[in-house]
């Protein structure tokens, strides 16, 4: 899930370091970093704005309650549009069966997309390969798409491998 978090650090040297590290030491990836050093809070604090993937949602509350028990303020925990995104790869005869009506198909789910499509062209007649990441507005989202995209395989006769941690 991609997760928005804002607190409050203390203006002391190694404080983001102090924040950062519970986040990196239960393995989520961070994007990006706001360190908003020239407006400090009434408290005299610094906001940061850190934007984070993280497995599940049991991960990020022990990154919260420690984040909390060090003494960093927490000022705001959100989920952010599109939380969950899959990588998947087919193989077969991906453009002999219609890579787009896959895709269309797809995209036609309510809170889904593929977001990103990567082919590797095998010889002519030869099977292919394909990345599709998907973005969805949820788990539940991202779950119908798999089982779309597991039926299409199916029928299609195309190897579908989830990504690793997929739902």
């Amino acid at each position: 899930m991609r997760v928005r978090l804002v607190m409050e650090l203390e203006d002391v040297p190694g404080a983001l370091v102090k924040a950062l590290e519970p986040i990196s030491r239960y393995g989520a990836n961070i994007q990006s970093v706001v360190h908003q050093r020239e407006k400090k809070t009434s408290l005299g604090r610094v906001p940061i704005t850190v934007i984070l993937e993280v497995g599940d949602r049991q991960r990020l509350n022990k990154m919260l309650a420690i984040l909390k028990k060090s003494g960093i303020r927490i000022t705001l925990v959100g989920e952010k549009e599109g939380v969950v995104k899959l990588v998947v790869l087919l193989v077969g005869h991906i453009i002999h069966t219609d890579i787009r009506s896959t895709i269309d198909s797809i995209n036609s789910l309510s809170g889904v997309r593929v977001s990103k499509l990567r082919l590797a062209m095998g010889d002519a007649g030869k099977e292919s390969a394909a990345s599709l990441t998907i973005a969805a507005d949820n788990e539940k989202r991202a779950g119908a798409a798999l089982k779309r995209l597991s039926d299409i395989s199916a029928r299609k006769k195309l190897l579908m491998i989830n990504s690793v941690g997929g739902l």
